[in-house]
């Protein structure tokens, strides 16, 4: 297709009294017909926002594979204390800081590590706020970010199930609640989720982090609806079982975790597959996508 074809298409109807910004206007990606997807990849002079930024698996991942396609990155996490570790129960905290150093250097690229806590509300509005200061501006936001209790659903007391909720559900919409602040009114922006695969699937020992993930899908699909016509974009992955560093934290073993994941492609994910998509659905190669979830579980879910 050509753009001369737009072009007659729009004056045949005016012609016919239809209103021009129908057809036309900003949101029409014109200047995308003649560009190749290597071109629409490219997020040079984009500003993202990872949250979680510093994590093993699909943080750093995330941090890694926008930076490489050129944008200003801010990675947000914890800072690395002893209280935080504990918090967590298992996972060794890495330094944000020293995880933005490195992705800087590797791929010649602005990144910055943010020390924040993005599961309460003072700390998601300090964190974006310091974020969008240091890049001067945002037009992606990952909402990775986790904190959640998983186990044996009789097991679980009042106070995990709240901090789950919290953590898995009510930190990622306000923080996409924030951002938007910032979005609005440039009139562009990409919100991508981090669900899970498990929200499509029963899975023993997860009952209520898959509801909870499941919930962040329909929050995609509701989101993705009502923002599209500020010209923000809201969409998201489900991720599966990925084997990743962090794993070496945990009493999981390939041989006893696998009959639990049944995946397709008959092996555990590498977190920069998933952040492959993440990375797309940032881009302007994805630019008609809106609302809608990317299952990146390797076939987990069928």
């Amino acid at each position: 297709m050509s753009t001369d074809y737009l072009q007659e298409l729009l004056q045949s109807q005016v012609a016919a009294g239809t209103d021009p910004a129908y057809w036309w206007g900003d949101r029409v990606p014109v200047a995308s017909i003649d560009k190749s997807v290597t071109d629409l990849l490219d997020l040079t002079g984009k500003k993202a926002i990872v949250t979680g930024g510093a994590g093993r698996n699909l943080g750093q991942a995330c941090v890694n594979r926008l930076a490489a396609l050129g944008a200003d990155v801010a990675a947000i996490d914890l800072p690395a204390t002893e209280a935080v570790r504990k918090r967590l129960r298992w996972a060794e905290p890495p330094d944000v800081k020293a995880v933005a150093a490195r992705a800087s250097e590797k791929w010649d690229a602005r990144v910055v590590g943010i020390e924040g806590d993005v599961v309460t509300k003072t700390g998601i509005e300090a964190a974006i706020a310091e974020s969008v200061e240091q890049l001067g501006g945002v037009d992606i936001l990952v909402n990775n970010a986790i904190e959640v209790r998983v186990g044996d659903f009789l097991g679980m007391s009042y106070e995990d199930i709240e901090l789950s909720a919290r953590g898995t559900f009510v930190a990622p919409v306000y923080c996409t609640r924030v951002a938007l602040e910032h979005m609005i009114p440039q009139g562009r922006g990409v919100i991508v989720n981090v669900c899970s695969e498990a929200s499509q699937t029963a899975t023993p020992s997860l009952t209520v982090y898959g509801a909870l993930k499941l919930g962040m899908n329909g929050f995609t699909n509701f989101a993705g609806k009502e923002l599209a016509r500020h010209g923000i974009r809201v969409v998201g992955v489900n991720p599966g079982c990925m084997w990743g560093p962090d794993r070496d934290l945990l009493d999981d073993t390939p041989e006893g975790l696998y009959p639990l994941v049944r995946t397709a492609i008959q092996r555990f994910q590498l977190p920069e597959e998933v952040a492959n998509m993440i990375a797309f659905l940032s881009t302007d190669a994805a630019s008609c996508m809106a609302g809608t979830m990317v299952n990146m579980g390797g076939g987990m879910s069928l």
